[in-house]
């Protein structure tokens, strides 16, 4: 026991080291040469204490130990040789109700409001994930000949029966028997940097555009905006399409600077992505060919502004080239822009103080889209959409409680070439969808918390038609 005992303390001791070290050398304090000096002794330290004691039950190892588990704040880590395995995981369940829309009768091209098909006037129930899909991620890092490398990958489910279209694991819900849900392999990348140089990614995952948004949005650990609770598919929309344009997970490489004095940047190139129709069908041009990478960038700072308060800052711009190629299915009008340009830019800030978070975030581009990237960004004769939205959010934390709200808007702005191709359609086009939340959320443990969420989503059309709903959510996000 005393050998154990003596083990588990010494293991801890070294973590902290280990951690301090880090700490030093992300701030500048150690060089490169000065932290590997010392990293390389502190191993050797471990592993003669580690002969010294032996491990649990009194078994002398001769030579270093070949793994220790290390001390995580919530996941799962362990050190195989000169190796860091870490396993982390989330799960996002919960039962939503969805009443029935009203306004049903007004077309609204692109319009989120509504929890079935075409805006049905039918409630609807279903126990689904919520705008996170559940989730195990494996990271492993190391550090060789001076470089700093990583490795991520993340298996992700909705735990919904799903129809695979072009969306695959996004595809539509199909709640019959024998049905199965889709598993989203949307993130495996890898790292490789220095202290000084900084990191670069490789691989596939979240993109920089609209990043921000995303990860402090609260409906991240409930719901948010339902969309199909009629059908459940892979995740709500949280604020996707009433707030933020989805940041969406991209095969890239990007490079991010050292972090000097809490500001970054980061730039990369990304496969570039279709030019679609979503929701307004015949009045979208459709550009398919891509001959150069699609590219976006951030600038962000983050850092404390006093006593207690933190202050988290940052810009984000995209933009892509867009070439009508027939042959991929490029779709369009006779005489229409043969090549077209998209692009967008946002802005977000977050400040916490005192129990307090407050959060917001704007967004303006052309040939943008709405909902995702670049979907009905362009008229059917290549005039690029404007698109433009954000959203606020306010909370206040207690003991485990937090309380909070938000409210957010995407919009749309119909083309002189909409109304030339058809006025009707036009005018059916989505202006605005729009949504309010108020949740509450309870930290039961360290892993898991409990949200509930009440949900008032309204889209408008270019001539001010409105379709709403209103939806709750009560649900659980565990986190490891």
């Amino acid at each position: 026991m005393a050998a154990a005992s003596f083990v588990a303390v010494s293991s801890a001791r070294a973590d902290t080291t280990d951690i301090l070290l880090e700490q030093l050398r992300a701030k500048g304090i150690l060089s490169p040469h000065e932290f590997h000096k010392l990293k390389l002794r502190h191993e050797h330290e471990k592993a003669a204490m580690y002969r010294r004691a032996g491990p649990p039950g009194g078994v002398i190892v001769k030579g270093p130990a070949p793994e220790y588990v290390t001390v995580c704040p919530k996941h799962i880590c362990m050190r195989v040789g000169q190796v860091d395995v870490s396993l982390s995981g989330d799960l996002v369940f919960g039962g939503v109700e969805t009443f029935g829309a009203h306004g049903t009768n007004n077309t609204i091209l692109g319009g989120l409001a509504g929890a079935g098909a075409n805006g049905s006037n039918q409630s609807y129930n279903s126990i689904q994930a919520g705008l996170l899909p559940s989730a195990i991620v494996l990271s492993l890092s190391t550090h060789q000949m001076g470089y700093d490398l990583g490795f991520t990958i993340g298996a992700y489910t909705g735990g919904s029966n799903i129809a695979p279209n072009g969306a695959n694991a996004n595809g539509g819900g199909s709640p019959i028997a024998l049905g199965t849900p889709g598993i989203d392999l949307r993130q495996i990348f890898g790292t490789v940097g220095t202290p000084t140089f900084g990191t670069v990614k490789i691989g596939r995952d979240l993109g920089l555009f609209g990043s921000d948004a995303i990860l402090n949005d609260a409906t991240l650990l409930g719901m948010g905006s339902p969309l199909t609770t009629g059908t459940p598919g892979n995740t709500t929309l949280g604020r996707i399409g009433v707030g933020y344009v989805y940041a969406d997970w991209i095969p890239q490489v990007t490079y991010t600077t050292p972090d000097m004095n809490g500001f970054t940047a980061s730039i990369g190139a990304f496969t570039p992505l279709h030019a679609a129709a979503f929701g307004a069908g015949a009045l979208d041009g459709v550009y398919t060919g891509q001959d150069v990478p699609m590219v976006q960038g951030q600038l962000k700072w983050k850092g404390a502004v006093g006593p207690g308060a933190k202050l988290t800052l940052s810009a984000d711009g995209v933009w892509q080239h867009h070439a009508f190629d027939l042959a991929t299915g490029s779709a369009g009008a006779i005489g229409g822009a043969n090549d077209v340009d998209s692009w967008g830019i946002d802005g977000f800030g977050k400040v916490d103080i005192a129990g307090f978070s407050l959060v917001g975030y704007g967004y303006y581009g052309k040939g943008l889209g709405t909902t995702g990237l670049f979907y009905d960004s362009f008229d059917t004769f290549g005039n690029a959409r404007q698109s433009y939205g954000g959203y606020v959010q306010g909370s206040y934390t207690f003991n485990k409680f937090t309380l909070g709200a938000s409210w957010g808007v995407s919009g749309l702005k119909a083309t002189s070439g909409d109304y030339a191709l058809s006025p009707v359609l036009a005018s059916e086009l989505v202006k605005w969808n729009e949504s309010v939340v108020g949740f509450a959320r309870y930290q039961l443990t360290t892993w898991m918390a409990l949200q509930g969420e009440y949900v008032h989503t309204w889209s408008t059309n270019q001539m001010g038609q409105v379709t709403y709903n209103d939806a709750l959510w009560l649900g659980t996000a565990w986190f490891f």
